[in-house]
C-alpha cells in the first residue's frame, strides 16, 4: 500500500527548491524536475490511478521525473502480472511507457 502522508511534505521540498533561485535550481536536479513541473496538468494522484487502471495492479511506489525537458510521473504496481512499471506524461496524463518485471520494494 502506497504512503501517501509523506507527500505534501515532499511537494513542500519541491517548491522550497523552485523558490530557492535561478542559480541554484538550473545546477541540481532537484531544480530541474521543479521548473518542469510548474507546468503540470495531471497530480500525482491522478497518475496513481491512472497506473493502476492499467495495469490491474495497486501502486507501491511513485515518483516525478524530466525527460528531454517533459516532466514524468513514474508509477510502479504490483498486481495479477506482478510488478510494472508505468510512466505518465504530467502534462496530458497519456501513459507513455510501461515496462514489466522486477521485484516489489
Amino acid at each position: 500500500m502506497i504512503n501517501l502522508h509523506g507527500i505534501p511534505l515532499a511537494l513542500v521540498g519541491v517548491l522550497a527548491f523552485s523558490l530557492a533561485g535561478p542559480s541554484f535550481a538550473a545546477s541540481s536536479d532537484e531544480g530541474r524536475e521543479a521548473t518542469a513541473l510548474q507546468g503540470a496538468k495531471v497530480t500525482l494522484l491522478q497518475a496513481i490511478s491512472t497506473a493502476e487502471q492499467q495495469t490491474g495492479g495497486k501502486a507501491f511506489d511513485a515518483g516525478v521525473g524530466v525527460k528531454d525537458g517533459k516532466p514524468q510521473i513514474v508509477v510502479e504496481t504490483n498486481g495479477p502480472k506482478g510488478v510494472q512499471t508505468v510512466t505518465v506524461d504530467a502534462q496530458s496524463g497519456q501513459i507513455i511507457g510501461t515496462h514489466a518485471g522486477g521485484e516489489a520494494d
